[in-house]
C-alpha cells in the first residue's frame, strides 16, 4: 500500500509594520485590529509583524521578548525592534533579509513603521513587492487638522517624488475611502474596502439586561488622552450641565500638554459633576468597566473604525459619538451620532440625565440589539481575505 503524503500548503507571507503590538494595549485600536487579523486569518496567511519593543508612552521594554529577532506570538511571528533596527540602515537590512509576498503598512504618517520601509523600496534598495497601506483614520478631516502644516508639506513632497504611486490602499469603510480620495486624489488608484475584524463576547441573542440601580447618570470616556480623541470638548460640555453626573475618565495621558488643558477645564466644573480620573484599561478589563456605566461619550475628531465603540456596545453600554466615524445612529439611541457642536451635546446630555432607571435599562437593551445586528451583518473576515488575495493576484480593482 502506497503511503499518501499530504501536500504541504505554502502560506503566503505578509510582512506587517505597525508601531505597537501585543502584549501592548495602550495605543488602542491598531493593536486590536492587527491581532484580530492574525487570529482570524493566521491559518491561511503567514503574518510577520515588525513593531516596537515597548508599549505606547512607555520606555520599559516588554518582558520575555526577543529583541531584533523573530519569535512566535500566537499565530504570528513577531520582530520586536530596538533602536538598532529602527533606522534607515536597520530597516534596509531587515527588508533584504526577510522573504515576504506582501508589505502591509498600518499608518501613513508614522516615520519608523511606514515612511522608512517605503523609502527603502522607493530608492530600489529592496526589490519591490506588492504593498498595502492602511491609514487607520489618519486622513479623517479632524485628524488632518492636527499638525496640519507639517502634514501638508509632507504630502506635497511625496506627491512630487511619487513615493506612493501604485500602492494598494485599505479603507475600513466607504467613509474612510472618501477620506483617502480627498487627501491622495488620483494617486490612490486601488482602494479596497475591508472593514476591521472584531472579536465578540456575544453568544446569547436573548441576553437579559439587569435593571439599573438608582443614582446619577454615569458617563464614561475611555480612550487615549490626545487632541484627536477630543476629551476637552466634552469637558466644556459638562460646564453647561446642572444635573448630577458621575463622569469617569479612563486612558493613558498620551499628550501631557493636552491633558493639562483638560485639567484646567476640570478645575472649573461645578460641584454637581463628580469626576473620577483613572489609568488605562487593559483589553481584558474593558468589558467589565463599560458595564458599570450608562453612556460612553466619545467626541473623537475621526476614527476609521473605533474598536472602543464596538466594545462599549458589546457590554450593552450605549454610545454618544461624533459624526466623524463610520458608525450610524440608531433611532432608539443604542448609538447616537452628533456633529461637534457643544450646544447639541449639552441638549443630549440634559435629556439623558432626566431618564429614569427603567429608561436607562431600555437604552442598554437597545445597545445590545445594535451590536447583535452588527455581528450578524459583519462581513469583515471575508473582505480582508479578499483584499490580500486580490493584491497577490494583481487584481487591482476598487
Amino acid at each position: 500500500m502506497k503511503n499518501k503524503l499530504k501536500k504541504k500548503i505554502i502560506k503566503k507571507k505578509i510582512l506587517c509594520f505597525v508601531n505597537y503590538y501585543l502584549p501592548g494595549f495602550r495605543s488602542g485600536g491598531p493593536v486590536r485590529t492587527i491581532s484580530n487579523i492574525v487570529d482570524q486569518l493566521g491559518d491561511e496567511f503567514e503574518f510577520m509583524i515588525v513593531c516596537s519593543n515597548h508599549d505606547a508612552g512607555e520606555t520599559k521594554l516588554y518582558q520575555n521578548i526577543i529583541e531584533d529577532g523573530w519569535q512566535n506570538i500566537g499565530k504570528a511571528k513577531v520582530y520586536y525592534a530596538s533602536k538598532k533596527t529602527i533606522n534607515f540602515r536597520g530597516i534596509t537590512k531587515l527588508l533584504n533579509e526577510t522573504k515576504y509576498d506582501i508589505l502591509y503598512l498600518n499608518s501613513f504618517f508614522n516615520y519608523n513603521f511606514s515612511i522608512l520601509p517605503l523609502l527603502v523600496i522607493w530608492l530600489k534598495i529592496r526589490q519591490k513587492k506588492p504593498c498595502v497601506i492602511a491609514p487607520r483614520g489618519e486622513f479623517s478631516p479632524g485628524a488632518m487638522k492636527i499638525n496640519y502644516l507639517k502634514k501638508k508639506y509632507y504630502l506635497c513632497l511625496v506627491k512630487i517624488i511619487g513615493l506612493y504611486q501604485n500602492l494598494n490602499w485599505q479603507a475600513s469603510s466607504s467613509h474612510e475611502k472618501n477620506d483617502i480620495i480627498n487627501v491622495m486624489g488620483r494617486i490612490a488608484k486601488y482602494i479596497y474596502i475591508a472593514p476591521n475584524i472584531v472579536k465578540t463576547k456575544i453568544s446569547d441573542n436573548k441576553k437579559k439586561i439587569k435593571l439599573r440601580k438608582p443614582g446619577p447618570l454615569r458617563l464614561i470616556f475611555l480612550s487615549r488622552i490626545s487632541p484627536k480623541k477630543n476629551l476637552k470638548f466634552f469637558l466644556k460640555v459638562l460646564l453647561k450641565i446642572d444635573a448630577k453626573i458621575k463622569f469617569t475618565i479612563y486612558g493613558p495621558k498620551e499628550d501631557s500638554a493636552y491633558w493639562d488643558q483638560c485639567l484646567n477645564v476640570i478645575d472649573k466644573l461645578p460641584s454637581n459633576i463628580n469626576i473620577k480620573i483613572k489609568k488605562e484599561v487593559s483589553n481584558e478589563q474593558i468589558y467589565n468597566v463599560f458595564k458599570k456605566h450608562d453612556l460612553f461619550v466619545f467626541p473623537t475628531l475621526g476614527e476609521n473604525f473605533g474598536h472602543v465603540i464596538f466594545e462599549s456596545l458589546e457590554a450593552s453600554t450605549p454610545v454618544l459619538v461624533s459624526d466623524q466615524t463610520p458608525w450610524k445612529s440608531n433611532y432608539k439611541s443604542g448609538l447616537q451620532t452628533l456633529p461637534l457642536d457643544e450646544d447639541k451635546w449639552v441638549n443630549v446630555i440634559k435629556k439623558w440625565s432626566k431618564f429614569n432607571d427603567n429608561m436607562l435599562t431600555k437604552k442598554r437593551d437597545e445597545a445590545f440589539k445594535y451590536i447583535l445586528n452588527y455581528k450578524i451583518s459583519n462581513k469583515s473576515l471575508k473582505k480582508n481575505k479578499e483584499l490580500f488575495i486580490s493584491v497577490l493576484n494583481n487584481k487591482n480593482n476598487v
